[in-house]
């Protein structure tokens, strides 16, 4: 037997006529694809990190308010060991005067103790000095920058120095090596005071305003030194 097709129309394949469980899923047009909008998100995370990170011109009243707040937070930072080694070197010109009874002499060890720790790293405002500090970086910043570093050395090296040396000619008076060594970080602790004061005046010429000045003391002049 034959089969007679004659009476079926021909119709010609159109996929798109197909369910589209049969086609599958269409591809994805190319900018619609993951890939590429992961690296567009990506491209612009960077774009917007950069520009973020560009140096920005600021006006001279902003750079002196940054700069008169970045010397408050030193002179904060400051204040504990300025107190301390002023208040070691009194001890210490008392003692030799003659003035410092039993009881007071009982008491200077552990006052002299923390007076120690106030200019030590083991005290937090030298470790907030030392790492929680960052002048602007402009011309002036970096004489702020500078002045910086000075304090650093100031409370850190010279008033710790004293107060140790000072601590050590309480329980060995008249040793002459101590005050030998007492008289040089006297001196120091003179120097570096101008040195401070000198980077606070370059800021201010830098800036034509006046700013906040460090307060770095005017020790007493120890006794026999």
């Amino acid at each position: 037997m034959t089969d007679d097709l004659s009476g079926f129309e021909e119709i010609p394949f159109d996929p798109a006529s197909m369910p589209t469980s049969s086609l599958g899923m269409a591809k994805a047009i190319w900018y619609k694809r993951p890939w590429f909008l992961v690296t567009v998100a990506i491209v612009l995370i960077v774009a917007i990190s950069i520009i973020t990170d560009l140096p920005h011109p600021i006006t001279k009243a902003q750079d002196a308010a940054a700069q008169n707040a970045t010397l408050k937070s030193i002179n904060g930072d400051l204040k504990p060991c300025a107190f301390a080694v002023n208040e070691s070197f009194n001890f210490y010109n008392s003692d030799v005067a003659g003035k410092l009874t039993t009881t007071n002499l009982s008491k200077i060890p552990t006052l002299l103790t923390g007076d120690q720790t106030a200019c030590s790293f083991a005290g937090q405002p030298v470790f907030d000095l030392t790492n929680n500090i960052q002048p602007l970086g402009t011309t002036a910043g970096k004489n702020i920058e500078h002045l910086l570093h000075v304090v650093q050395q100031w409370m850190t090296d010279n008033a710790l120095a004293s107060i140790n040396d000072i601590q050590y000619l309480f329980a060995h008076p008249g040793d002459a090596s101590k005050i030998h060594d007492l008289t040089t970080q006297q001196a120091r602790l003179a120097s570096n005071r101008q040195l401070a004061l000198s980077y606070v005046t370059a800021a201010e010429t830098v800036l034509g305003i006046t700013l906040v000045q460090v307060n770095v003391p005017v020790l007493p002049h120890l006794i026999g030194t």
